[in-house]
């Protein structure tokens, strides 16, 4: 009796049952909390996603708890005030778990950087939801904050334990990294997904960060070694028959007879691209679902990309020149000329081309502003259809063969984007197809993929009459993602699986013929390869060849730094560059 009246006298003192009630609400907060980040890990997980999160609890619930209770403490009592907290943890959680499945890379802190180019090639609507989400959540998180400083001491603390270690990963990525060393957190050199499941999707989030951070002042302290076999002597002693060069990487140009779950009672492309098929080649691409820029980088600088210091190769280039593909061959002579189908800042592609050595960049007229450039194009919002953007580039190639001098003619098409909008009043459904549902994306790209085949193949046709005695490589950058990213793929048995990562491309090749030639199998070779063909193979008796022998790992980080550091101005050029 006497326990259960103090029992209730406690419970009933207004200074004591309100505090008692309140932590109860709170500590029930942080436990659904961390049953939400479970049920997405495991929700996604069934679908090719991440999957763990139970073993990343000692390292990362911790860390989550704080930022969740640094935003809930900020905010006046309320009954929004928990949701407000947990909805940026959650939608952390969702982005890296969506990116996972849809691109099967795993999400990295330096990528918001990019954020706003992802929105930018993004569907409308996606850009106006995420900004308006973003603006909604700020406002409501603006408008509960405490107002009182005596209140903020106790939440700011909170907040500075949480803003703690990302800011040292950035500012003090060696600190950062002994000190996760000491606690048993690194990241897992073999699988950036391993390293997600298991030290935890921010814990890895900051690991990387800050190894890349280190990796960036290591890169700008120490001596950067030449690499020989980017001297244009090389090039220019072997050369003898300067041919013209085109290459033409198309956005998610796959072959939609790879689907093998897929029943097709019309044919997936016009007859004259089948002529084509006897010139199909495999290759492996970097990226899976978007990347375009990073299949560019390994295309024209011939090394992995190996995302050491920056998302994408290309945001690091300055204009600085570098030794790429089109500065070895305009310093034997070429004329260099780039054609971009989209916006000049695509992944920094401007100055990304001034410093691999494009003399000449064309943007389309929507977006080239007052630059020099043929290409004519005034629909916003939409991609150059594959077919506008080559006809107008032999236009251009007709007067490049009349000047006389070698050339590069490279090209980047972007139409193949996702959403895979269509105009089906020029394009109406040409394929018959069984197995997809209409207006899905795989749908959609299967119809696109009927009439760009048709344009490859009347390029590829005319490009050889105009210009017989040139190389030409046609390649896709890289798979689209389409509904469900690879778990569609595998739906719908995709031949090309290189073993669940998809990144396996088709690519052409048309030009001099030769029985010992050495097929790129990665997309970095194709620099080798173009130079190995070019040459004669001579210039691979002066260098090695990485479409002929594997290079080592030491080999192309060494070579990777080297274009690298004079790209981004970190070094002056070298004495044998051009």
């Amino acid at each position: 009796m006497l326990t259960r009246s103090v029992h209730s006298r406690f419970f009933s003192n207004s200074r004591y049952g309100p505090l008692f009630w309140s932590l109860i609400v709170m500590a029930a907060s942080f436990v659904v909390l961390g049953l939400v980040l479970w049920a997405i890990s495991w929700s996604f997980g069934l679908v090719g996603g991440i999957r763990e999160f139970g073993s990343a609890v000692r390292f990362e619930l911790p860390y989550l708890i704080v930022a969740y209770a640094a935003l809930l403490y900020l905010m006046r009592p309320n009954r929004w005030r928990i949701l407000i907290a947990a909805l940026p943890i959650i939608a952390l959680y969702l982005v890296i778990d969506l990116r996972f499945v849809f691109m099967h890379s795993v999400f990295k802190l330096d990528e918001l950087l990019l954020l706003p180019e992802g929105l930018n090639v993004s569907p409308i609507w996606v850009g106006i939801g995420a900004w308006g989400a973003l603006g909604f959540w700020l406002t409501a998180f603006v408008k509960n904050i405490k107002r009182h400083p005596d209140e903020l001491a106790v939440p700011l603390l909170l907040l500075a334990l949480a803003l703690a270690p990302p800011v040292t990963a950035y500012t003090m990525p060696r600190q950062f990294l002994k000190m996760a060393d000491s606690s048993g957190l690194g990241i897992i050199p073999w699988s950036d997904r391993l390293t997600s499941a298991v030290m935890g999707r921010t814990t890895a989030l900051f690991l990387f960060a800050a190894t890349k951070r280190k990796a960036l002042e290591d890169l700008a302290q120490k001596p950067i070694v030449d690499d020989p076999d980017r001297n244009p002597a090389l090039l220019i002693n072997s050369l003898s028959n300067p041919r013209n060069i085109h290459i033409l990487v198309l956005e998610s140009f796959l072959d939609p007879q790879r689907f093998s779950a897929l029943k097709f009672r019309t044919p997936p492309a016009p007859s004259r691209f089948d002529a084509l098929r006897a010139d199909m080649h495999i290759t492996t691409s970097p990226v899976f679902g978007g990347g375009t820029a990073q299949v560019e980088f390994e295309i024209l600088c011939g090394v992995p990309a190996f995302e050491l210091y920056s998302p994408a190769e290309f945001s690091m280039f300055t204009g600085a020149s570098t030794a790429c593909l089109p500065n070895l061959l305009a310093a034997a002579g070429y004329r260099t000329i780039a054609t971009q189908s989209y916006e000049p800042d695509f992944f920094n592609s401007e100055k990304a081309y001034q410093s691999m050595g494009f003399e000449e960049t064309n943007f389309p007229s929507l977006y080239a502003e007052e630059r020099k450039t043929y290409l004519k194009y005034e629909t916003p919002d939409s991609y150059i259809f594959d077919g506008d953007l080559l006809s107008q580039n032999l236009l251009y190639v007709e007067k490049l063969i009349a000047d006389g001098k070698p050339f590069l003619n490279y090209v980047l098409g972007t139409y193949g984007h996702l959403p895979h909008k269509i105009d089906t009043n020029r394009f109406p459904p040409k394929v018959d197809v069984v197995g997809v549902k209409p207006g899905s994306q795989a749908y959609l790209a299967i119809q696109q993929f009927y009439y760009r085949a048709g344009a490859v193949a009347d390029y590829i046709h005319k490009l050889r009459e105009m210009d017989p005695d040139s190389l030409i490589v046609v390649t896709s950058d890289h798979l689209p993602p389409l509904d469900a990213g690879p778990w569609t793929y595998e739906t719908l048995g995709y031949s090309l699986h290189d073993e669940g990562d998809f990144r396996q491309n088709i690519w052409f090749y048309f030009g001099p013929n030769s029985k010992k030639a050495a097929w790129p199998d990665h997309d970095y070779e194709f620099m080798d390869f173009i130079l190995d063909t070019l040459t004669e193979e001579r210039i691979c008796k002066l260098m090695v060849c990485k479409n002929r022998e594997k290079s080592s790992a030491v080999k192309l980080t060494t070579s990777y730094n080297h274009i690298i550091a004079l790209g981004a101005g970190i070094v002056e050029k070298l004495p044998d560059q051009r």
